[in-house]
Order: C-alpha cells, then structure tokens, then sequence
C-alpha cells in the first residue's frame, strides 16, 4: 500500500483556493451550507481525537505494516475532514456573501425610495419658490416703474 503524501495536503488546500476563486467569480449561491459540518472535534484547543476513525488493536506488538496502515488511515481521515471544513467554510461564505448582497440590495432600494420621495418634496418647494422669486422681480419691477413715474412727477411738480 502506498502512503498518502504529507504534501497531498498542501496541494489539496491549493486546489480548494483556486476552485473558491472560480466559484466566488461564477457567483454561484445557491447551495446551501453542509448540515454534516458538525463532529466531535476540540476546535479551540486544536485537539483531534480519532477513535471514531479506526480501532487500532490494542495488543503492543504491533507490525511495521499495521503501524503504516493505522498512519495511512490518521492522515486520509485528517484530509477528509479537512476537506469537510473547507467546504463547510466556502459553504458559510457564499451564504454569507448571498446574504449581504441580499442586505445591501434591499438597502438600495429604501435608499432610493427616500431619494424618491425627497425629491418630489424638494421639487414641489423649489417651484414654490421659483414661483415667488418670479413674483418679486414682478413686484420689484412695478417698484421700479412707480418711482419713475413719481420722479416725473415731481419734477413736473417742481418745475
């Protein structure tokens, strides 16, 4: 039996960066986060405990193979199950992502509600003021032919 190469994981987490990159771009949210994401693991203090992984026996004269074999078996079950977190965690962000597109959308959307109707307010207000603008510079324009007029008029007074 061949071992499972240490480096397997350092590929493996390549290729999961690059099949995350290439999802994130295709923005595909429609799955949904794995429900088998929960196991019996000590994240916080990073302890693994592999008994639900394989028996090993428990007579002490254990041979070179069986010893290679129950190692072989460590090192593919670490791999599955960090492969489970990694798509547990690519799961988490694309509904992450999903949600605060959703969020950021509907903000949009009352944004330019409010922009809506304070625009319609600020529009009505403005008229009414371009309205009495007009009406002064009418007003001002009257003021101006009366003086005229009571300038003549004194002077024909006066004169």
């Amino acid at each position: 039996m061949t071992e499972p190469a240490i480096n397997e994981e350092t590929e493996f987490f390549a290729n999961e960066i690059e099949s995350e990159k290439a999802l994130t771009a295709e923005g595909d949210f429609s799955e949904k986060p794995l429900e088998d994401a929960k196991e019996i693991c000590n994240y916080q203090s990073g302890e693994f405990s592999s008994e639900h992984v394989f028996k090993i026996p428990e007579n002490k004269g254990l041979t070179r193979l069986e010893i290679q074999d129950a190692a072989n078996n460590i090192i593919e079950a670490t791999n599955k199950k960090r492969k489970r977190d990694s798509d547990m965690l690519r799961d988490f962000k694309k509904t992450a992502e999903y949600q605060l597109s959703a969020t950021l959308l509907e903000m949009q959307h009352h944004i330019h509600k409010v922009y809506e109707r304070q625009g319609k307010l600020m529009e009505d207000k403005m008229q009414e003021l371009m309205a009495r603008l007009e009406k002064i510079g009418k007003l001002e324009q009257e003021l101006g032919e009366f003086r005229k007029a009571l300038q003549l008029l004194y002077h024909d007074m006066n004169s």
